[in-house]
């Protein structure tokens, strides 16, 4: 589907690709320099959630975390984020996500974006 504008560069920007989009949900590839942690997959399903943004300016910034769970650690360097736009509150914006690694399941939670 496209390539995401963010403003991010290596080696803080992770999300990559937009693999699929429709309605409310995307799944976008990931890339990483070093297996990730925790931390890292969930910013880079952060920066996914610019796939959502009209492309003229930034999407936001990540506010809040709400059950983030680490299911399993990856193994490999790509990865791949699927995100739910779950609600849209003014200026902020509930996604739900989950990390796979092929078909296996490594985090899942949701976090909030404050539209830029």
């Amino acid at each position: 589907m496209g390539e995401l504008s963010l403003p991010h560069l290596a080696p803080i920007r992770f999300a990559q690709t937009v693999l699929s989009s429709e309605d409310n949900t995307v799944r976008v590839t990931l890339v990483f320099d070093e297996l990730p942690s925790l931390g890292m997959m969930v910013e880079a399903a952060a920066q996914a959630s610019a796939s959502f943004s009209d492309g003229s300016k930034m999407g936001g910034f990540l506010v809040s975390l709400k059950n983030i769970k680490l299911l399993a650690k990856p193994t490999i360097l790509f990865l791949e984020v699927s995100l739910v736009k779950e609600h849209d509150l003014g200026s902020m914006s509930l996604f739900g996500f989950v990390v796979w690694e092929g078909t296996k399941e490594l985090v899942n939670g949701s976090f909030v974006i404050a539209k830029s």
